[in-house]
């Protein structure tokens, strides 16, 4: 249960959500382009996917950083931290109703 506490997630700098591997998922299923592929056709999506990974971990390697968040997304994500790490400073209730401006956001 630990691992879908989202406060601990947030104060431990992780992902609040999957989106991330379900945008990767629905990319990779429209790559794939249809639904019931051929195991050949699937293999070579497989393979060029992998190639593509590999590619980012090599730049990451050289320095170069990966596609950033966008701004609107940094942004919430920064004021949910900062929510979280003043937790236990201030009233419960103000606390849920700010989390609550923020995730709906």
């Amino acid at each position: 249960i630990e691992l879908w506490n989202v406060y601990d997630r947030v104060s431990e700098n992780l992902p609040r959500t999957n989106n991330s591997i379900e945008g990767w998922h629905n990319a990779f299923a429209q790559r794939v382009s249809i639904a019931h592929p051929t195991i050949n056709k699937l293999t070579d999506k497989i393979r060029t996917e992998q190639s593509k990974f590999e590619l980012d971990i090599a730049l990451i390697r050289l320095g170069q950083q990966p596609e950033a968040k966008k701004t609107t997304y940094k942004k919430i994500e920064h004021r949910i931290k900062r929510l979280v790490d003043d937790y236990g400073n201030v009233d419960l209730g103000e606390y849920l109703k700010s989390l609550a401006v923020n995730v709906s956001i």
